[in-house]
């Protein structure tokens, strides 16, 4: 299928392969950056083509304010915030940016003890605090819901909040974890030049300080693989996570694995 022209790290989970040998089947899980750039052209390739019925947000309310989503016709929107935007840690930081780019203010403290510790946080943060859970348990329902059409989930980037959704949604289809890192890892060729960008123009030599910016620009493999590590040191497998964490039944899997594998 033709890919939307101006959304960002925007791909189709069709395709991939679980254990079993079924294939994810094509248009109908759909992962990208946020809809604000959209064109015309990108929102009738959505609404028709892809035939896109749910639209499941990811970000905070401050993000959604900065940059609300552009519509799609026919489908509804569904808005999961997976950051507390007003816990300590988070107003510290994005208290600055109210009228700016939450992204870039990140970056520019990248060289800060908070920022950083943020960073080796994150993964572990969306996958072990209840808020992201309960906010997660809700996401694996609506694509359960969504029996006509696709379904397209995004955050900010299209790779943190959007590829641990993506990631319980291909645990529980079945696939393996070397499966789901891949579709992760992704996301660093769509960014890797804005990295180095941001490495370059803010002449930044400290080690720590790259890795902040590896994490929140790029997508960071290191730091997803840990949170993986400790799903499944509680949970067993990725697959048990789903099922004992999020709580979804076995019939709720098994209308997942009917609807979306081949």
């Amino acid at each position: 299928m033709q890919i939307p022209e101006r959304i960002q790290n925007f791909r189709d989970l069709g395709g991939i392969i679980n254990l079993e040998g079924r294939t994810v089947r094509h248009g109908l899980l759909l992962r990208s950056a946020a809809l604000v750039g959209a064109s015309d052209q990108d929102i009738e390739l959505l609404s028709e083509t892809y035939r896109v019925r749910t639209v499941v947000d990811f970000r905070s309310d401050h993000e959604v304010m900065l940059s609300p989503d552009r519509d799609i016709p026919g489908a509804i929107n569904v808005h999961l915030p997976m950051i507390d935007s007003n816990g300590n840690v988070w107003r510290d930081i994005m208290g600055d940016a109210i009228d700016g780019d939450p992204l870039e203010m990140l970056v520019r403290r990248a060289s800060t003890p908070l920022v950083q510790q943020l960073a080796r946080d994150m993964y572990i943060d969306l996958t072990m605090k209840p808020l992201a859970q309960g906010q997660y348990a809700k996401f694996m329902r609506l694509v359960i819901d969504t029996t006509d059409g696709a379904v397209l989930w995004h955050c900010s980037q299209g790779k943190d909040r959007t590829g641990i959704g993506a990631a319980l949604i291909l645990a529980a289809l079945g696939c393996d974890r070397e499966s789901i890192v891949r579709d992760y890892d992704i996301s660093n060729l769509h960014y890797a030049d804005q990295v180095a960008g941001f490495i370059r123009n803010m002449n930044v030599t400290d080690p720590d300080a790259i890795m902040v910016i590896r994490t929140f620009v790029g997508a960071n493999v290191d730091y997803f693989c840990q949170a993986l590590d400790a799903m499944e040191k509680d949970y067993g497998t990725l697959y048990g996570y789903v099922r004992n964490c999020l709580g979804l039944n076995e019939q709720e899997i098994q209308i997942l694995r009917d609807r979306y594998l081949e």
